[in-house]
């Protein structure tokens, strides 16, 4: 784990920078949602259903949200009160698009979610906090977990899934866009686990989940064309090879692990904090 070289990722995700690809209006008449369906989605799934210590009522933040598909979601499957944060004007409004959409109820709000200081009321209100695919795109990345760990009641838990980007996912990202690949810190769970312990939280569970996600990789930040096309064949030959090979085998076969899966997880609660303790990191 390297946090020190990671470059500004900041081009990716304003609008028309190739990550969204998705219409406001769009997604109002089609939204995306997980699809528990298929094992990718499953899996992610299952963090929640087993780590997330969700029940009926309870508050869930997702910082970092973008387009969101597992807000809605968790509003429809598990009745919970969701909330999303995303700096990216532009991601926001996907953001509550994909709820309208997905007749679910929910607030998203746009602004810094590492700055708790410019929304003071939602300090320490939240069962569970949780992001994906947001924390490895920064070096100071142990005040960032802090900060998001301010949301949460006492006892309350935080999720983390990032791009597990070795093996396999390290060949194809590197493939398809360097300058993509420079905007990732690369971890596994044990690094994972090391910087959100530094930030305090205790752990309850790290690891990697998925099997394999063809479409992980990206060459948003490409110019060349002849790439993203060779990128977008590759990623479809070996993403039906590895849906053939889950069905062939009905889900067995389909290992967790750091060469292929997509996600590396960490799962970990906050202490209830010392009287007078509680504050705002800027």
């Amino acid at each position: 784990m390297n946090t020190v070289n990671v470059r500004p990722s900041d081009w990716l995700w304003k609008e028309g920078g190739g990550y969204y690809t998705d219409a406001a209006g769009d997604l109002m008449l089609r939204p995306v949602l997980p699809d528990v369906g298929r094992l990718r989605d499953r899996r992610i799934c299952a963090l929640f259903e087993n780590h997330g210590g969700l029940r009926e009522g309870s508050r869930v933040l997702e910082a970092g949200c973008g387009r969101s598909a597992w807000l809605p979601f968790l509003a429809r499957r598990f009745n919970c009160r969701v909330s999303g944060v995303d700096i990216e004007p532009y991601a926001a409004e996907l953001a509550r698009a994909n709820l309208a959409g997905a007749g679910a109820m929910g607030e998203v709000h746009c602004g810094d979610a590492f700055a708790l200081s410019a929304r003071a009321d939602l300090g320490a209100s939240f069962d569970l906090v949780y992001s994906m695919g947001v924390l490895e795109h920064y070096s100071d990345v142990v005040a960032r977990i802090a900060a998001l760990s301010l949301y949460l009641k006492p006892g309350g838990r935080l999720l983390t899934t990032v791009p597990n980007l070795h093996g396999l996912n390290w060949i194809m990202q590197r493939m398809a866009d360097l300058r993509t690949l420079q905007v990732h810190v690369v971890y596994d769970p044990a690094a994972l686990a090391k910087v959100h312990e530094a930030a305090g939280l205790r752990t309850i569970a790290s690891g990697y989940a998925g099997f394999f996600d063809a479409h992980l990789s990206s060459a948003a930040g490409s110019s060349s064309r002849l790439r993203q096309r060779l990128h977008r064949s590759a990623c479809r030959v070996l993403g039906r090879c590895a849906e053939a090979w889950t069905r062939l085998g009905g889900g067995r076969g389909t290992p967790d692990m750091r060469f292929m899966a997509p996600h590396v997880y960490y799962v970990g609660w906050r202490d209830p904090l010392p009287e007078g303790a509680a504050g705002v990191l800027r």
